[in-house]
């Protein structure tokens, strides 16, 4: 009778598990590869802080090719630890720069930006005068840039001249930061404002936080219908996370042979899933789609639902979207400076920093579900659980009522 029970409990969890969204077959983030192999070059050196990984398109070999450079987390001067989402770009038909900023985990912050910026240059070198490689297409430019790969892909979009690198064409920050630290810029407001950008944070990110990502997006003149701010959550079950750690997508076949703490720690706490396939793969390649040949713009900006979704589970049931600003309703957050209030999560009633002018609270569909002006707390008692917009005088923050 005890092992009939058992049989029938674990028959059970098996019917009631649901698997998580695997690739999409087609379209940005899928799987519909024009090229079966990458050709891998390198000019690092174990004694150096700079250098350069290449990852060429071949099978069929193009003569000329879109480039992607991907600009590394600290620490992680291995490619990798990125090594699927690597690949996953050249079979999509670019070539990837991986410059090499860092010799070790020692903390040198000011030199990283001109680090980054010699590899890259070198590695335009390399392509354009060797006879073998697949020449670049120099209009055709974007860079990527994980944590303070983030920070680096940032300084080089403003100083592209000082550092004689060619301007990209559209930038993709992936959990950027941190937020106050050298090697920063003074500021970011005199960025050009023709650039198409994104902007992604993980909402558990407790690395770096979303400082960084916010105040460029808050800085920068950039128009709104080509710029947008993005966060993903977490999901279960099985769980996806929302962490620093979700632009990694480890694949062996791309170590660059160097070995580090931050590089060790980067292959163990990477995986490949529906954040790898609809959130950083996705928004990637419709952002190159969209602003080097003017298609897939509705999976890159707008706040689209093509742009928001994140797969199925296998019962049907739709993964956490992710959150885009400015939203279509006319939501645009307005970063700084931004009024405090608790306690969040709230259940009866939220406190105000000092006394306010006006305050909103508006469902996720844009809809004012309560209003009221100069007052110091309010009350939402009557109001449903979930996550909610605060409207503050001008900022806009999340509020989560339990």
């Amino acid at each position: 009778m005890k092992i009939i029970s058992i049989a029938l409990l674990l028959l059970c969890i098996n019917i009631n598990a649901q698997s998580p969204p695997t690739q999409a077959l087609i379209g940005p983030g899928g799987s519909d590869y024009t090229h079966g192999n990458v050709i891998q070059a390198n000019s690092t050196s174990l004694w150096t802080g700079d250098g350069y990984w290449l990852f060429e398109p071949d099978q069929p070999k193009p003569d000329s090719a879109d480039v992607v450079i991907f600009n590394h987390g600290w620490g992680v001067y291995n490619p990798g630890p990125y090594g699927q989402w690597i690949e996953h770009l050249v079979r999509k038909g670019n070539i990837v720069i991986f410059p090499k900023y860092q010799q070790n985990d020692g903390v040198f912050f000011s030199t990283y930006t001109p680090n980054a910026a010699t590899g890259i240059i070198d590695a335009f070198d390399e392509l354009q005068t060797n006879v073998n490689s697949v020449k670049p297409r120099m209009n055709h430019i974007a860079m990527i840039g994980h944590s303070f790969g983030g920070v680096i892909t940032a300084n080089l979009a403003i100083e592209y001249n000082s550092y004689g690198v060619p301007k990209p064409d559209c930038f993709m920050l992936c959990e950027p930061g941190p937020g106050t630290s050298t090697g920063h810029l003074s500021n970011y407001s005199n960025m050009d404002t023709d650039y198409k950008s994104l902007i992604v944070v993980g909402d558990d990110d407790i690395i770096v936080g979303n400082t960084f990502g916010k105040m460029i997006f808050d800085s920068t003149s950039t128009p709104t219908s080509q710029k947008n701010y993005i966060i993903q959550y977490a999901d279960s079950p099985p769980t996806i996370e929302a962490t620093h750690n979700e632009p990694l997508a480890a694949n062996n076949n791309y170590d660059g042979g160097t070995i580090a703490t931050v590089i060790t720690a980067a292959y163990a706490t990477s995986k490949i899933d529906a954040v790898d396939f609809y959130c950083y793969w996705k928004l990637a390649d419709a952002l190159l789609s969209c602003t080097f040949y003017g298609t897939d713009c509705e999976y890159a900006f707008g706040d689209t639902p093509q742009q928001r979704f994140m797969g199925n589970w296998s019962d049907g049931t739709p993964v956490a979207e992710l959150e885009v600003f400015p939203k279509v309703t006319g939501i645009e957050e307005a970063f700084t400076p931004l009024i405090s209030f608790y306690p969040n999560p709230a259940n009866f009633v939220i406190h105000f920093e000092k006394e306010v002018a006006d305050v909103s609270l508006l469902n996720l569909e844009g809809k004012v579900v309560l209003t009221d002006e100069n007052i110091q707390q309010i009350d939402i008692s009557n109001l449903a659980a979930g996550v909610y917009i605060l409207k503050i005088e001008n900022t806009f923050q999340k509020l989560i009522i339990q």
